[in-house]
């Protein structure tokens, strides 16, 4: 069965609107499912959040941890992306089954190392100063998620052989139907409907796990016609050892070290903001004013989706850079580089005008606890802000990743976010008193950076020529 993508999803445009027009085409269905993939935990947050005050920051933390050991794997895996797209358009057929079988079984070799790093969840709790009765409930949470790391990282490496060839709708269809399954779930374990035990924020976390191995089930199903050609050939021992063979299988890793590096980066200073929110917490808890952990969540979970809709541009930029690099166009991968800058620039525009103008009404959706309330308003305005700067930054990144480039983001985010954002947010939260609202302008600070940084960088990279990336 021929594996490659319809003809009109790889024809190169012929201007900027045209390619703008085939950005959407093939990015907008990406978002869909990436805003799915947040919707777990924003249906997660918005239940636990109407159900008591104490189960939202629990789950705040734990989901903390869980994204904290989960971004590198992630990150390794997202090598896949441009080898796949780079091969599409090449025509080289033979090399995807290859590239599938290592992202898969590299899945596996992340996925362990990643889910024993939650046993100890409480320590690490502990160690990080958060406050005391939130640590067994958040720890529960985390340690239930390790359940739930294979199958998401297998789903995501799946999704990649889908997207590489424009099949999107196994991907729209199973996200549909794993967030209804997962709302459903979550109304019957937090709230103890049909004679189940009220579990609160454990009740979500069984809900996630049952959800995602169901929603990897449901691609594979739905998206058969089109993995089999890539997976089946796995059968044939000559096909097995090639994919398998330790060099191929080392260099893909050692592609994938950097994006890790830099999905670890990027996710893990807005980790380390919570736990030091988290920490203030813990030192200056009286109990009137309850957990400001729980505002930075609802803040950033809104944060989280917004972002989804760059995130998927720059999926699809990644596979249009990438199939322009596999057919040696560089006209073309300049084309799709600057359609999808300018879109997200655009969409992010309004997400900002939303976070400033209606702070109060995003946050009612997530919860209806005051104490919670009353500092989410606080920093939505803020994450408003940095909208920009933050779609800007992530559609650079997946362009620059298509042209096969995984160095420089690491770079940027080490100065943007580590050397410069965080520490000045540091100083502002504790050296001049502001709290969490200095830590987010920090956060905002390092994020106009880091587009700034990598902007630069994908302009000099889209006037050179790139040879297609290979592992074999």
């Amino acid at each position: 069965m021929d594996i490659s993508p319809p003809a009109a999803s790889q024809t190169p445009s012929r201007s900027f609107g045209d390619e703008v027009r085939q950005l959407l085409r093939l990015g907008l269905p990406i978002a869909l499912v990436q805003l799915g993939l947040t919707g777990l935990n924003f249906v997660d947050l918005a239940m636990l959040g109407h159900y008591d005050a104490a189960a939202l920051p629990a789950m705040a933390l734990g989901n903390t941890l869980v994204w904290i050991v989960s971004m590198f794997c992630m990150g390794a895996l997202a090598a896949a992306d441009p080898l796949l797209s780079q091969a599409v358009g090449a025509g080289d057929r033979a090399a995807i089954p290859r590239v599938f079988g290592r992202a898969l079984l590299l899945a596996v070799a992340l996925s362990l190392p990643a889910s024993l790093l939650l046993l100890p969840a409480a320590q690490w709790l502990e160690l990080a100063n958060q406050p005391a009765d939130l640590i067994a409930p958040a720890a529960d949470y985390a340690r239930w998620q390790m359940l739930s790391i294979l199958p998401f990282l297998w789903f995501t490496t799946c999704r990649s052989v889908l997207s590489a060839h424009a099949r999107l709708l196994p991907q729209v269809a199973t996200i549909v139907g794993g967030n209804l399954l997962n709302a459903l779930l979550d109304w019957i374990l937090i709230f103890g409907k049909f004679g189940a035990p009220t579990m609160g924020a454990h009740g979500a976390a069984i809900a996630t796990v049952l959800s995602r191995w169901l929603m990897l089930g449901g691609l594979i199903a739905l998206g058969w016609r089109d993995l089999a050609p890539a997976l089946l050939p796995l059968r044939e021992r000559a096909v097995r050892t090639a994919a398998f063979a330790q060099a191929p299988l080392l260099r893909l890793l050692r592609l994938g070290t950097p994006i890790g590096a830099q999905f670890l980066l990027e996710m893990g200073v807005f980790a380390a903001v919570a736990l030091l929110i988290g920490d203030i917490d813990h030192r200056s808890r009286d109990g009137a004013d309850g957990p400001r952990v729980a505002g930075h969540q609802v803040a950033m979970q809104l944060a989280s989706l917004s972002f989804m809709v760059p995130l998927g541009l720059a999926m699809a930029a990644s596979v249009r850079v990438g199939w322009a690099v596999g057919r040696g166009d560089g006209a073309a991968a300049a084309r799709a580089a600057r359609a999808a800058i300018t879109v997200a620039a655009v969409v992010m525009t309004g997400f900002m005008l939303l976070f400033l103008l209606a702070p109060r009404l995003l946050a009612n959706v997530l919860t209806n606890q005051p104490q919670h309330l009353a500092y989410a308003l606080t920093l939505i305005p803020i994450a408003g802000i940095f909208q920009i700067g933050d779609g800007v930054q992530v559609v650079a990144i997946g362009c620059l990743r298509g042209l096969g480039d995984v160095r420089s983001p690491v770079w940027a985010n080490i100065v943007g976010f580590w050397l410069l954002g965080l520490p000045l947010g540091c100083l502002l939260a504790f050296g001049l008193g502001w709290g969490p609202a200095g830590l987010w302008c920090g956060l905002v600070i390092g994020l106009f950076i880091v587009a700034t940084a990598l902007l630069a960088v994908l302009r000099r990279q889209l006037g050179e020529r790139r040879n297609r990336l290979v592992v074999e």
